[in-house]
């Protein structure tokens, strides 16, 4: 009777201890751990910076060089390189803009070329491509013609070019840039009402193409305590009569005032002064010559 007694006190232990392992399986398969939610993709920028020995340059999605030409003017809607031109200098077009955090993706655009194809701009600029650069990192095109530069972000002095006036300094945007005759190397004469209708550029730092001297580009230290970027020791100024990117209203004025060419040198006036006519009805101080 005991044996018997002892038999069934085993027999019933082990089938709880069976029981329950079975229970705490079923209870381990019936709560999964939970899967992490997939990560959204986030869509890769279509213009990128790349560092290179000319510094910081805006490129496409897989570092391929941008640049802009400086026959072009800012803003205008169009491009000025045209058949075989397009064919050595494509076109870029980047489709949505997608740009990093030190990038605005408000300083770019988009314009319809001739042949119905869109272009994006920046700061106005059309962009392109050079035919001859095969890799990510080349800048064959730079400097090409003296009117084809990459094209760096921000970069606050550029030049542009006309039959005319030849390769000259612009601003950002494709603004132009002045000189004043009367000006002594690295000082302004232009005060009072004078830098109301001729105001003063400041940049710091400055970034210019390729084809202007780096060091040929100074700080003025005006007596209105303004700082006035210089370049060849002259003063550079905007005209107030000139309304958008590529106007140069300002040029001959005066025999005094000069578009800013690249070469930092202003013609040699040996007749008097005689005026010419502006969009701006300002009366002329007395031999003021602004």
């Amino acid at each position: 009777m005991k044996t018997t007694t002892l038999i069934f006190l085993v027999l019933t232990v082990a089938v709880a201890l069976i029981s329950a392992g079975c229970t705490q399986q079923q209870q381990q398969v019936q709560t999964p751990t939970a899967a992490p939610a997939p990560t959204a993709m986030q869509p890769a920028n279509t213009i990128g910076l790349t560092s290179s020995l000319m510094g910081t340059i805006l490129t496409d999605a897989q570092g391929k060089t941008l640049y802009y030409f400086a026959n072009d003017v800012p803003a205008s809607g169009t491009s000025a390189c045209k058949g075989q031109c397009a064919v050595v200098w494509p076109a870029f077009s980047a489709g949505t803009i997608k740009v990093s955090s030190q990038l605005d993706p408000a300083d770019f655009g988009s314009i319809t070329r001739t042949d119905g194809t869109n272009q994006t701009t920046y700061h106005g600029w059309p962009l392109y491509y050079y035919q001859a650069d095969t890799m990510p990192g080349d800048m064959k095109g730079d400097n090409v013609q003296n009117v084809w530069f990459v094209i760096k972000p921000d970069e606050p002095v550029m030049v542009a070019r006309t039959p005319d006036l030849n390769l000259y300094l612009t601003d950002t945007s494709g603004k132009t840039l002045y000189y004043f005759t009367k000006d002594t190397r690295g000082a302004s004469a232009c005060n009072g009402t004078c830098l109301a209708k001729w105001p003063a550029f400041g940049a710091d730092p400055v970034s210019a193409p390729s084809i202007l001297v780096p060091s040929g580009f100074s700080t003025v230290s005006r007596a209105d305590g303004v700082n006035q970027t210089a370049y060849m020791g002259r003063p550079l100024y905007y005209y107030a009569g000139d309304m958008k990117p590529g106007d140069a209203n300002g040029q001959g004025f005066n025999n005094l005032w000069y578009v800013a060419n690249a070469s930092g040198g202003v013609p040699v006036v040996t007749t008097p002064p005689t005026m010419v006519p502006t969009t701006l009805n300002t009366p002329m101080s007395s031999g003021g010559g602004y």
